[in-house]
């Protein structure tokens, strides 16, 4: 079964204080959404993870590359993002979601086609994505482009947040020195007995915000061999990385963390469940945990999670 519940308590420097006369100086909320029945025993023996403050300052990025299997200029764009990554460890991270420029997210790029590309990488959000951004008219009109956090470069175009892998780094390098607005912290805990585990986050607003923001989480697959047309040539055995295969509770857009104001200091902790896919070790998959603004897509802060 899964148990959900609500629970806002006062905190004074994060500390449970239940003394009524006691003043408040910022929320600290738990919102829970648990599916019970993976955990291997009596969940009221789950010990449930405390947070410390994080000292983090660094803003990170995120680099979605949208892709296809049968696109064959799309493995350039990846090393450009591998390059990118590499340079900037711990701060930057990859997202290859295979879906199109349509109005439903697929093209001839990522369609399967027997018997040469028998592995259909899409999923449903990552075509949501697509058909959204798409529709939007952000920039999205073929692969391969991506995003860099969703980042508007009003020097370049000021609608437009998808760009050709020429100029990710340059955006990556700009996103990376902007003012860090939210901190996400995460820990979790895998069972082997039902392949499943809790992930755990806490988010805090470092800075006074306006709008609507949301928690969202992608799983990641951290390579798998398929067939790929590389520059017109055919790769039985092509090494795909960072392949984005869905979002936990197949949410495109997330969910609420906060909406109007939110003051600093303000602290959201979100707790999420998921059963692995029965054919990935939780050695050769990841997460990448982001806060966005719902109305603006722009990712706020990303970070990488490993089980």
């Amino acid at each position: 079964m899964r148990t959900s519940f609500l629970i806002l308590f006062s905190l004074t420097l994060f500390t449970f204080n239940f003394v009524s006369c006691d003043k408040v100086a910022y929320p600290y909320i738990i919102k829970t959404n648990l599916d019970t029945t993976l955990y291997p025993g009596n969940f009221r023996d789950y010990d449930f993870p405390t947070f410390e403050s994080n000292p983090n300052t660094l803003r990170n990025a995120l680099i979605e590359d949208y892709t296809g299997h049968r696109c064959t200029y799309c493995p350039n764009a990846a090393i450009v993002a591998h390059d990118i990554e590499e340079a900037n460890p711990g701060r930057a991270f990859v997202a290859s979601i295979h879906a199109g420029s349509s109005a439903n997210g697929v093209t001839s790029f990522q369609e399967v086609l027997l018997p040469d590309y028998p592995t259909n990488f899409m999923n449903d959000q990552g075509l949501d994505m697509g058909a959204t951004f798409f529709q939007e008219e952000v920039g999205f009109a073929a692969n391969p482009m991506g995003n860099i956090n969703r980042f508007k470069m009003d020097a370049l175009a000021t609608d437009n947040f998808f760009y050709t892998a020429g100029n990710w780094t340059r955006i990556t390098d700009s996103v990376l020195t902007t003012t860090l607005d939210v901190n996400i912290t995460a820990k979790s805990s895998y069972f082997e007995e039902s392949h499943g585990m809790f992930l755990h986050t806490n988010i805090e607003f470092l800075n006074n915000l306006e709008g609507t923001y949301n928690v969202v989480v992608y799983a990641i697959e951290n390579e798998r061999y398929a067939p790929q047309l590389d520059n017109g040539e055919y790769i039985p055995a092509y090494k795909h990385h960072n392949i984005h295969i869905g979002n936990l509770y197949d949410e495109t857009w997330g969910r609420l963390v906060s909406s109007g104001s939110t003051a600093a200091g303000t602290a959201i902790r979100n707790d999420f469940s998921y059963k692995l896919p029965e054919t990935l070790s939780k050695e050769n998959m990841h997460f990448l945990i982001m806060v966005i603004n719902r109305e603006t897509y722009e990712v706020i802060q990303v970070i990488k999670h490993e089980l």
